[in-house]
């Protein structure tokens, strides 16, 4: 157990797997009280237990938070739980593939609900309560391919384009209450997700999948593999201390080195 989130609350979305589930189990071994915001019930339970077997402070809030009303519920009940909230980690995303002409209303309405509706419905929740504390501070998780194109993505990229821009704007709008406010670009990384949803696609096992895709790497990178969820998690644990007491506005590509090969 460490303490750089000694006394701190933290709500993370998207907090009962991949990247979301590591960042919980980070900050809870950092010393923060930590409230999962996530639509899989089965799974926020399982990562509560876990992590509270260990002696951390973790509870979870069923909530999809493209809904306004469910949102401030599930702040309020943040609030109620712990008693303040310093950090908001907004994880929680999901992806539409495909290219934009074949693209639907439907689609459009569905990526942008969970991709920037929600965040923009956390966060307005979120700071008013970071300001009751003095401050507090909150990062997004974006994407590499918010700022370097790629085929078939086009509506899942554009909405982590949105959230950057999201970002910055409220960084301006809160420095003077003291809340930082940044983002993360994490390249490929190696979730849960994306095995199973290989392996269900090919119908081979999980564990066949994933040692296929550690075998493969990422050559589009300049590390040449994907990251794990811990990797993208200790910049959010960053992020959310106060070591970077002097960081808002900003982005930082946690993405093997793919910003590098930008032409």
């Amino acid at each position: 157990m460490g303490s750089r989130l000694q006394g701190k609350v933290a709500i993370v979305t998207g907090g009962a797997g991949g990247i979301g589930e590591a960042t919980v189990r980070l900050f809870a071994g950092e010393g923060a009280q930590v409230m999962i915001f996530d639509k899989d019930e089965a799974a926020s339970r399982q990562v509560v237990d876990s992590v509270a077997s260990t002696g951390a402070t973790v509870d979870y809030t069923i909530a999809s938070l493209d809904v306004e009303s469910e949102a401030e519920k599930a702040v309020t009940r943040t609030v109620e739980r712990f008693g303040k909230l310093d950090v908001l980690i907004n994880v929680a995303a999901v992806r539409v593939r495909g290219t934009v002409p074949d693209s639907t209303s439907e689609q459009w309405d569905f990526i942008w609900g969970a991709n920037v509706l929600a965040v923009s419905h956390c966060c307005k929740f979120a700071i008013p309560e970071m300001k009751k504390n003095g401050g507090g501070s909150i990062v997004t998780v974006s994407s590499a391919n918010a700022t370097v194109g790629r085929p078939g993505m086009g509506l899942y990229d554009a909405t982590k384009a949105a959230v950057l821009a999201m970002t910055r704007s409220m960084a301006c709008d809160h420095a003077q209450d003291n809340i930082r406010v940044n983002a993360t670009s994490p390249g490929p990384t190696l979730t849960n997700y994306h095995i199973k949803r290989r392996a269900q696609s090919t119908g081979k096992s999980v564990e066949d999948v994933e040692a296929e895709m550690r075998a493969e790497g990422a050559p589009h990178t300049l590390l040449g593999r994907q990251a794990e969820p811990l990797e993208q998690a200790y910049p959010l644990l960053w992020l959310a201390s106060d070591e970077s007491s002097y960081v808002t506005g900003a982005d930082f590509a946690i993405d093997g080195g793919i910003s590098g090969l930008r032409d």
